[in-house]
């Protein structure tokens, strides 16, 4: 009987010990994983705050060099409530999309967003009783955010993009633009 309690706490200490190492490897490989992002953000002239690596298990995708979705938080230019940027299907240094989502801020007064019926964000929202069209659009490195097709704000970009899509929503402006050119080495 003694023997019998004596094999089974080994065996339960094995299990432990490699449910534990597996625990630690998939946070190192995690870690790989956003240093491999942002390494990558690094040559493209971004710095991020913070990364979120998604997909899983971390380890497999480790073994591969490969992040297939982050989300990546930079640190908003005045004027500017969040700027987030998505890098898609990192593989060795190289990103299939990089895309990036920057909320302006209205300007000052009450605002309320205009939704479609589903409950979506149009690019209209009720500015201090006015009904304003919100747009944008890039040149070269510059981005230009219109309200009612006069500039409001402006914004240097690394390189050059292309405006993807431009909705009021409840925090503000929000621009989605899309980076032409991914291979930042």
């Amino acid at each position: 009987m003694k023997k019998a309690l004596i094999s089974l706490a080994a065996v339960a200490l094995i299990i432990v010990a490699i449910i534990g190492g597996l625990v630690v490897a998939e946070q190192r490989a995690k870690a790989t994983l956003e240093a491999d992002v942002a390494d990558y953000l690094d040559s493209c002239a971004i710095t991020p705050d913070t990364i979120d690596v998604h997909g899983r298990p971390y380890l497999l995708y480790a073994a591969q060099h490969t992040a297939d979705l982050s989300y990546v938080d930079i640190t908003p230019d005045d004027g500017v409530n969040k700027d987030q940027i998505l890098v898609h299907h990192l593989v060795d240094g190289h990103a299939d999309r990089l895309t990036r989502f920057i909320t302006f801020e209205y300007p000052s007064g009450q605002v309320s967003p205009v939704k479609n019926p589903d409950g979506s964000y149009t690019e209209v929202a009720i500015l201090e009783g006015e009904r304003v069209t919100f747009s944008a659009r890039t040149e070269g490195n510059r981005l230009d955010v219109l309200a009612d097709r006069r500039s409001l704000t402006d914004l240097a970009l690394p390189r050059a993009a292309e405006v993807k899509n431009v909705s009021a929503g409840d925090d503000g402006v929000i621009v989605e633009i899309e980076y032409a050119d991914t291979d930042c080495r």
